[in-house]
């Protein structure tokens, strides 16, 4: 255990210590990786857009942040086994089937069920996050698999030691933060069975990204709270499209190329590293009018939409979507939310980048 431990300590410090070396030395990427201010990984987005349609990075691993390349990229097949990543926590766990993912109209039904539970036990001053984007997605992958009593209280445990996943594979977290993933799949295995770990990470912390991503921008702009009457549903489906795009649930997408290919002038070779730096393709300036601002009703190009991967094979839109949705109609329905504090984003996410408290008062 001891040597586990040291090995696992010395593995995170060797990874920080060279990102923090590339991102000093002037590599764009790898200063991502590193960290960044309590503005969030948007601060990066203009450099890496500008290094080029598609470069390579002292990391080793080729990299996009412009939104047409972006999109080829996104295409390419890649290879079973995912990328070199700091933290391994996926090791062994099988690739989800699609077969088993739950209908849209099941997800939505029991989501408004957790919303109504939830928001019944809400006080006066509540942290949005914590309170209503993190639980809505775990009650209800708790009711997909019909868990109830300590096995619902064993999944929000795991769920939640297991939240930082998607970054831990690639900036190390703290070392409290990256013991805990093997048990808490480990327990995840045990309740869900190991072919629904991958599903349940991945979809989670996306659903809980992008229904805290739309809180939060409707928070801060006021003027943008409040669907005509009837409309609650449509006006949710608006709210979370232009969250996938303003503040993606998932702001780095890394994989291996399963094969050769072409791609803005050059050469992957199969096996090599590509980072897909999804949250700075979805506010390229060439492609959207005014990106950094948060307009639900925006125009966009025919065929334009924003892009959102499928981490560990994983897609996001069905069950985050779906949920974020269903979050953000039944908050419109009631009194409006206003800021009671600061919110506040996470500093070494580059993943999911996403907001760490939302203090509201109803």
């Amino acid at each position: 255990m001891v040597v586990a431990e040291k090995e696992l300590g010395r593995r995170l410090q060797l990874v920080q210590g060279i990102h923090w070396l590339r991102g000093a030395q002037g590599d764009r990427y790898a200063a991502l990786l590193r960290g960044y201010d309590g503005a969030g990984p948007q601060e990066h987005y203009a450099g890496l857009r500008e290094a080029g349609p598609l470069w390579r990075s002292r990391l080793g691993t080729w990299v996009s942040a412009r939104y047409d390349v972006a999109a080829e990229l996104l295409a390419l097949p890649a290879a079973p086994g995912g990328a070199r990543t700091a933290v391994a926590w996926d090791a062994g766990l099988p690739a989800p089937d699609p077969a088993q993912r739950p209908g849209d109209d099941r997800v939505r039904a029991l989501a408004r069920e957790a919303c109504a539970r939830l928001w019944a036990g809400l006080g006066t001053e509540v942290d949005l996050v914590s309170e209503v984007a993190a639980r809505v997605p775990a009650e209800v992958l708790a009711d997909l698999h019909g868990l109830t009593g300590t096995d619902r209280e064993r999944l929000a445990g795991a769920l939640a030691a297991a939240s930082g996943a998607l970054d831990a594979a690639l900036a190390p977290p703290a070392y409290q933060e990256a013991a805990r993933l093997p048990g808490a799949v480990a327990v995840l295995r045990g309740l869900l069975g190991e072919g629904a770990v991958l599903r349940a990470v991945v979809e989670v912390r996306a659903a809980r990204e992008t229904a805290a991503g739309a809180l939060g921008a409707l928070v801060a702009g006021p003027q943008e709270w409040g669907p005509p009457a009837g409309q609650e549903r449509q006006w949710a489906v608006e709210v979370v499209a232009e969250t996938l795009r303003h503040d993606a649930p998932v702001k780095v997408h890394v994989f291996t190329a399963a094969a050769d290919a072409g791609v803005a002038g050059q050469r992957i070779a199969a096996g090599e590293e590509v980072a897909v730096v999804v949250g700075a393709a979805n506010r390229d300036p060439r492609v959207f009018d005014r990106p950094d601002v948060f307009d639900p009703g925006r125009a966009r190009p025919d065929g334009v939409r924003p892009l959102v991967p499928a981490p560990y094979g994983v897609p996001l839109e069905p069950f985050a979507r779906t949920v974020a949705e269903t979050v953000v109609a039944f908050a419109a329905a009631g009194p409006r939310l206003r800021a009671a504090g600061p919110a506040v984003r996470s500093r070494r996410t580059p993943v999911t980048g996403g907001l760490l408290t939302l203090p509201v008062r109803l």
